[in-house]
């Protein structure tokens, strides 16, 4: 830094002859390693503004917003970064500035903002040759990720990240560590992230890199605080205290204090509990450090309450459960907005392949164009016969696509939606129902004494029963519902935007229409039911899984009261045992 500093008070007239470029690396280095200098140095490049390029002036703001970043000032640093986008055309710079906003709008709990930033760099990070641009990008979406709560996503970047930096980047592969060791942390796999977190911290104390040093620090203190093991946690979260003031990085300072107010808690170190709870509960309210207050409240319920405080221990303890009801709604807000997201890209990626197959098309065109300017006559020809036989072969595959992808999504039986491909069509109406906040019904029912059917009358008649049981029920059904065999002599039916007294209608009528079924003059004396249940939604539903576990108990109940009737979900049933299932189905 000796040089900077030395060319911040030389004449002028040197100005011109400044290597900028490496002013900015050095700030950029001095964020992480000597943070009390980064301050002197942006000074310094504002100063010299009109010397800068528009890409220079961009990485400046860029950085600069990550400064403001650490002291929490999130608001500032997003505006910074709205005017380091309007003066960046570098991909690299852009590709900073969109993760670093997506940061920023995550601690300002925007979430849908901060899902469509990093949307905008999904497709570009793949485009990127640069190999430095992929690993950075990688690991800003792990670090993303670790702020929207999705551990498996954190993972997944950050081995990716780590792959490309092994042996290479060594800054990098620090941030990659340290992003797989916070998984596992997360993921609750205590022994795995206080190993990861200890090779994390040599790492990266080798290589001069002291912030994620002190994040490591942490990190393992945790890993540590949750294994009951309280002294080595002690002295970590000190370390990391320390560590983090010289950054002057304050939501790390107030989480590190709350959990040594934790940790001194679990000590019976009562007076040194609250010291470090009431530090945390002093700081302003903010939604950065709403995790930290929520645990300085609770400890300082506790140590009152120890105390024999009960007056005060209870309104600490009203306050904790007011932050930690704030904190569920954070987290259903962020799981929400993310399930959207998936649901959004997925319809976008299906767009894109779309208009790649148009652009693919005019692309073709234009070149029969071209050629057509070399040599008319002939061109015309070739163009003419060329256009026929793309005309002929698309819509032959287009023909043959259909119908393989009809075979391929239904049942060759009985012509209804097969099993995979009808969850995957009711996954994306649950979350669309999902997203317009209504109600989502499901109806399942299993043919009655199926077997006997085959053993019978063979299996001929069986396959004629399914058929016909089909044909009964699908007069029923609207246009938007899904008709799904679920396999064997089991059915599903899927209603979108049906609550329980409309899907338990539907049921009623289907029943009846299958024990309607007219099997003679073809198999006399053959009787077809079926053991019907039925399951509604509920605001705690975030995916089908648990609807079908509950409409699977309540089918089940319809075959103990007897077959041939329709059970209503209700939370007292159970699952049946393997046993009694055996007997139902025989």
């Amino acid at each position: 830094m000796a040089w900077v500093f030395s060319i911040v008070f030389c004449l002028p007239v040197m100005a011109s002859d400044v290597d900028y470029d490496a002013v900015i690396d050095e700030l950029k280095a001095s964020l992480i390693a000597e943070p009390a200098k980064s301050s002197e140095v942006i000074a310094y490049l504002k100063e010299n503004t009109q010397h800068l390029s528009r890409e220079q002036r961009a990485r400046v703001l860029t950085l600069e917003s990550n400064k403001e970043m650490f002291s929490g000032a999130y608001e500032r640093a997003f505006n910074l970064l709205k005017q380091a986008e309007q003066l960046s055309h570098s991909p690299e710079t852009q590709n900073s500035i969109y993760l670093y906003q997506a940061t920023a709008l995550i601690a300002m709990k925007k979430y849908q903002g901060a899902l469509d930033a990093m949307a905008k760099n999904l497709d570009r990070i793949e485009q990127i040759d640069d190999v430095t641009i992929k690993m950075t990008s990688y690991l800003r979406l792990a670090n993303l990720y670790l702020d929207l709560e999705v551990y498996d996503e954190v993972k997944r970047y950050a081995s990716l990240a780590y792959g490309l930096s092994r042996e290479t980047s060594p800054k990098e592969q620090c941030y990659a560590q340290m992003f797989l060791a916070a998984g596992e942390l997360k993921l609750s796999h205590y022994h795995e992230a206080k190993q990861l977190f200890a090779d994390t911290r040599t790492f990266c104390s080798e290589h001069n890199i002291p912030l994620i040093v002190a994040m490591a620090d942490k990190g393992k203190g945790t890993s540590h605080l949750r294994l009951g093991e309280l002294q080595q946690a002690e002295n970590l979260f000190l370390s990391a205290h320390s560590e983090y003031k010289a950054f002057k990085f304050q939501l790390e300072i107030n989480d590190v204090s709350s959990l040594l107010a934790e940790t001194y808690l679990m000590k019976q170190e009562l007076e040194r509990a609250k010291q470090y709870a009431q530090q945390v509960i002093d700081i302003e309210d903010d939604p950065s450090v709403i995790g930290a207050k929520k645990r300085a409240f609770k400890v300082m319920a506790d140590a009152l309450a120890l105390e024999g405080a009960y007056q005060q221990a209870y309104r600490y303890l009203d306050k904790y459960l007011q932050l930690r009801e704030a904190v569920i709604d954070e987290t259903k807000a962020k799981a929400y907005a993310y399930q959207m997201a998936k649901f959004e890209n997925a319809e976008k990626a299906r767009e894109i392949k779309m208009l790649n197959q148009d652009r693919a098309l005019y692309t073709a065109q234009q070149k029969v164009v071209e050629l057509e300017r070399y040599n008319e006559s002939m061109v015309l020809m070739i163009a003419i016969g060329c256009s026929i036989c793309l005309v002929i072969f698309g819509a032959s595959m287009f023909v043959q696509k259909r119908k393989y992808k009809r075979i391929s999504q239904r049942d060759p039986l009985t012509g209804v939606l097969n099993r995979g491909t009808g969850q995957d069509f009711a996954e994306n109406l649950f979350v669309d129902v999902l997203a317009h906040r209504s109600v989502f019904s499901v109806v399942m029912f299993d043919l009655d004494h199926f077997k006997e059917i085959n053993d019978t009358y063979g299996h001929s008649a069986g396959d004629w029963a399914l058929r016909r049981v089909v044909d009964a029920v699908s007069p029923s059904l609207k246009g938007r519902d899904l008709f799904v065999r679920m396999g064997g002599e089991e059915f599903a039916i899927f209603l979108p935007y049906a609550d329980e007294q409309a899907a338990l209608k539907l049921a009623k009528q289907c029943r009846a229409a299958i024990e309607a079924i007219q099997t003679r003059p073809h198999y006399s004396g053959l009787s077809i039911t079926a053991s019907f249940g039925v399951c509604t939604s509920v605001e705690e539903d975030l995916s089908l899984d648990p609807l079908m576990k509950r409409v699977d108990m309540a089918m089940y109940q319809a075959k103990r009261n007897g077959r041939n009737c329709v059970v209503m979900y209700r939370p007292n049933m159970t699952a049946m045992p393997q046993q009694a299932n055996n007997a139902v189905n025989a």
